[in-house]
């Protein structure tokens, strides 16, 4: 019989079919998708029980439970909901303990601050006590003095002589020591990223320059310092200058970078806060060999808890590689991994990108800036 007509040979010209394998054919696939149908069920309802134990899990709640003795009752399990909660209180607990730990020793830092300077402060009011006693005693002595006829001035020349001597001794010591102290109420406090206090107006930072030999060290130096070129001469031992910046006090030790001198870098690491390690920009080939050296620098168990910062100077020069090519060639990602670093352009002549690099270093030492406690 045909599908279409539903009779044997009264075809009409279109494309006819046997009824029966047409509908064995549907049959099969109507088979094949009920199949297929009860798979993706019974996924949906496996995914569906598997959220509500995920709901519970996370939730908690009540579970039977059988002691002893045999006898059941009913036990609460924490959630992982709660478990983090338990975590996160647990840690704020212990970081709130550490604070109180940190701030009982930054007032400890201040007390003892404010005690030396009262003492000292009250020493200098007994020394100006007893300073302004003499003084009065020699003028009252000098009355008198004139005030006796011309014999006894005479016979007094020589200790009014010794006594004037005296008098000028005392206020040259005064006006040295008033032009030398600043007589100052405040009491500047700046805070490091550890939460340590530091009291004064500037906060001192022990500082390593290293790099190889050429790479513009002592350039950066004395541009930071004196703000001038200073026309490159190869350092022999090292050079060491004191840079001042917002509320930092940079000590920094220009060590020399030749091979030969590289193995005394190690002196300088002790008490070192940040290491700055220049790289020449414009001498592609010697990347791989400051590579080397900032590897070996990196492995010091003195600088494990220093900032980097990478100067990649230079930059001013026609085909000088990039920050980013730099970055690559250095593996800065890898090398540097767990530690702060920073990597700055710069061009030690004219002084581009040097101060940004301090501000880095500024950023991440200090947490709060210097504060005027009355």
């Amino acid at each position: 019989m045909c599908c279409v007509c539903k009779e044997y040979g009264k075809h009409q010209g279109h494309k006819h079919s046997v009824l029966e394998p047409e509908a064995n054919q549907i049959r099969a696939s109507i088979l094949d998708m009920a199949h297929c149908i009860r798979t993706f069920t019974e996924e949906i309802s496996d995914y569906s029980r598997k959220l509500v134990g995920i709901v519970q899990q996370i939730e908690g709640g009540e579970q039977i439970v059988e002691d002893g003795v045999g006898m059941a009752h009913t036990e609460h399990v924490p959630g992982t909901a709660e478990n983090a909660r338990s975590c996160v209180r647990a840690y704020f607990s212990d970081l709130h303990e550490t604070l109180c730990r940190q701030e009982e020793m930054a007032l400890s830092v201040v007390d003892a601050h404010v005690r030396e300077k009262l003492i000292w402060l009250r020493q200098q009011q007994e020394d100006m006590t007893i300073l302004l006693s003499q003084v009065s005693t020699a003028c009252l002595h000098c009355e008198k003095t004139l005030q006796q006829d011309d014999c006894r001035v005479v016979l007094a020349k020589q200790e009014i002589t010794r006594l004037l001597e005296t008098l000028q001794k005392q206020q040259q010591q005064f006006t040295e020591l008033a032009d030398h102290i600043q007589l100052d109420a405040s009491i500047p406090v700046t805070f490091t990223k550890d939460n340590r206090v530091h009291i004064g107006p500037k906060m001192e930072i022990r500082v390593v320059t290293l790099g190889l030999d050429g790479a513009g060290k002592t350039t950066i130096l004395f541009k930071l310092k004196q703000d001038e070129f200073m026309q490159p001469i190869p350092t022999i031992g090292f050079n060491v200058e004191t840079v001042e910046y917002k509320n930092l006090k940079f000590t920094i030790w220009d060590v020399g970078g030749k091979h030969k001198l590289r193995p005394l870098w190690k002196h300088y690491y002790l008490n070192t806060q940040a290491v700055v390690f220049v790289v020449d920009s414009s001498h592609r080939d010697r990347v791989s060999e400051a590579h080397s050296e900032l590897a070996k620098l990196l492995t010091e168990k003195e600088l494990r808890d220093a900032l980097l910062l990478i100067f990649a100077n230079k930059q001013d020069v026609a085909g000088a590689l990039s920050v980013e090519e730099i970055t690559e060639m250095l593996s800065l990602h890898k090398l540097c991994c767990g530690r702060s670093w920073y990597i700055q352009g710069c061009d030690a002549q004219s002084g581009m990108g040097l101060y940004e690099g301090l501000d880095w270093l500024s950023r991440q030492l200090v947490a709060a800036g210097v504060l005027d406690v009355a």
